[in-house]
């Protein structure tokens, strides 16, 4: 075979190859930021412990308390649909709902508070 033909060959498949990704991938990104409502916004995040931390976010208009450690995320807490981080701040959200974890824990294990 011909070493001019492979290379033509080769270069048409790898040109094909990108346009193809570059429009697969260029569709997907139009459609994901076309629904304003299932973006995810970040509005906290709160180092505790090593390697650990809590992460406030809102998605699809509802507010989420995630625990983020090395090799997981963990849902902790669904805080609802709440009013806008400018007017409330969602660190007290944060308190309140890991105040609310403590005592449901400590009722658990028979203590009291």
């Amino acid at each position: 075979m011909n070493a001019g033909l492979v290379y033509t060959v080769a270069g048409i498949a790898a040109v094909s190859t990108l346009f193809g990704a570059i429009r697969f991938f260029g569709r997907r990104g139009r459609a994901e930021g076309a629904a304003e409502e299932s973006r995810l916004e970040v509005l906290s995040r709160t180092p505790v412990g090593l390697g650990g931390s809590l992460v406030l976010v809102r998605f699809e208009g509802r507010r989420i308390l995630l625990g983020v450690t090395r090799g997981q995320w963990t849902a902790l807490a669904d805080l609802g649909r709440g009013a806008s981080p400018q007017r409330q701040d969602p660190l007290a959200s944060i308190d309140a709902e890991l105040n609310r974890a403590l005592n449901a824990d400590r009722l658990r294990r028979g203590r009291k508070g």
